[in-house]
């Protein structure tokens, strides 16, 4: 499945981000929109506060990419069904949009450190907990389901915070770069997860296999715990807090936002909803075992890594609508691909283009998202995103059903050619187009 100067929350420019009652101001020394180099690639790095960031992360990622391949491969184990698998997924992203707008909101209310603190020291517990239920023999669909729903919470509340606090960060300007590159980071740790927790699976059981994840989360906490204050904490000053209504509403009074929020959808429910065959896939069609599906994970994750490097090194440009529907038509094409391949290396392949295009999807969701609210509503604005990515447990669900019914491949295929599909539809609308 899938990421983020110091500026103030007044909204003020990014070249002079004001906070404070004493009106201190750091300026921004980098600008996204100059030729692309190494240099101006890893413009965040240079931000205090965004190393530690970064690195918790990616960190958490292994948890995240780990506990996925172990939930995805257990469940067709017990089930031998891809419906059950669509299953878990599903009910992983349930609570995005049952929670997505009221926990980015709550980002928008506290402190973002450590509410991202918090939030993977939940997330190493819940870790822990289905390790221990693994060790005890009692780990059968329903717990599966459970555990899911659970970490599906941590996800949404990790997420709408985490990339609030990479714009915290970079302010206006450099959000795309930070968001990429925080987005490249999970892919790069996460596709290292992804495959040690296939290989730790396959030869140590499922047990090991929580426990590596739990292990992500914790180091995720501890980076971040260990960092200390950023210069946003030390400038101390008030931040504006939007209303309740307010944002819940936002979806509503905002069109860009909706139209965003219509693309992550169609994304959602038609592109990485391919997730729930993965595992069929990798048993049925391509004779691999679970190290097998952990390198497809990985395969997807190192293709995020160019989606990462390549937007974080360009930038929006002021034609961030045309390129969030560049990364909906490749997605369609990759799982196309896919569904089209027998043959391991070359499904891999397809798998690298449709990482690559599932990453630079999330990341101008994200940053797009964010640049058009106000500043003190970009957590809200986040909590939009995870409301429009939680419509991915239908998307699940029926690819669970129709893999069930037609088979892995033409459910795949269908998928890719709808969402080709939706993608010439959604690029008829001018004011999408035009989203800068």
């Amino acid at each position: 499945m899938r990421l983020a100067g110091v500026a103030g929350y007044d909204g003020s420019p990014p070249v002079a981000r004001q906070r404070g009652p004493g009106g201190t101001s750091v300026r921004l020394r980098f600008s996204i929109s100059r030729p692309p180099g190494l240099h101006s690639t890893l413009a965040s790095f240079r931000v205090p506060g965004y190393p530690a960031f970064w690195a918790s992360s990616a960190a958490s990622a292994v948890g995240w990419s780990a506990s996925l391949v172990a939930i995805g491969w257990i469940a067709l184990q017990v089930s031998n069904s891809p419906f059950a698998v669509g299953a878990t997924f599903a009910a992983r992203l349930a609570p995005a949009l049952l929670f997505g707008i009221p926990f980015g909101a709550l980002g928008d209310r506290f402190n973002r450190r450590a509410m991202l603190v918090a939030v993977n020291v939940l997330g190493t517990a819940c870790l822990l907990g289905l390790a221990a239920v693994a060790l005890a023999g009692r780990l059968g669909l329903t717990e599966i389901i459970v555990a899911s729903l659970l970490l599906g919470m941590v996800d949404t509340l990790r997420g709408t915070t985490a990339q609030s606090y990479a714009y915290d960060l970079a302010g206006n300007e450099g959000a795309t770069n930070a968001i990429a590159l925080s987005n490249l980071g999970a892919q790069l740790v996460g596709a290292a997860g992804g495959a040690i927790g296939g290989l730790v699976l396959d030869r140590l059981g499922s047990p090991a296999a929580f426990s590596v994840a739990a292990a992500g989360s914790a180091m995720a906490a501890s980076v971040l715990a260990g960092a200390g204050r950023d210069r946003l904490e030390r400038g101390g000053g008030t931040r504006l807090v939007p209303g309740g209504q307010r944002s819940m509403t936002l979806i509503l009074r905002n069109r860009p936002v909706a139209l965003i929020a219509l693309a992550v959808i169609f994304g959602e429910v038609l592109g990485f909803s391919s997730l729930t065959l993965y595992p069929t896939f990798a048993r049925d069609i391509l004779r691999v075992d679970a190290t097998g599906l952990g390198t497809m994970s990985a395969a997807r994750a190192l293709g995020g890594v160019c989606g990462g490097l390549l937007l974080a090194a360009s930038g929006l440009r002021d034609r961030g609508g045309v390129l969030l529907l560049g990364a909906t038509g490749v997605f369609g094409l990759g799982i196309l691909g896919f569904a089209l391949s027998d043959i391991f290396l070359v499904s891999l392949g397809f798998l690298l283009i449709i990482g690559a295009a599932g990453s630079a999807l999330d990341t101008l969701g994200q940053s797009l998202i964010q640049r058009n609210v106000e500043d003190r509503e970009r957590g809200a604005a986040m909590g939009v995103w995870f409301f429009a990515i939680g419509f991915g447990p239908f998307g699940h669900l029926g690819m669970g059903a129709a893999g069930a019914a037609i088979g892995g491949p033409a459910a795949l295929a269908a998928s890719g050619s709808l969402l080709l599909a939706a993608c010439l539809g959604l690029a008829r609308i001018t004011d999408l187009r035009r989203i800068r």
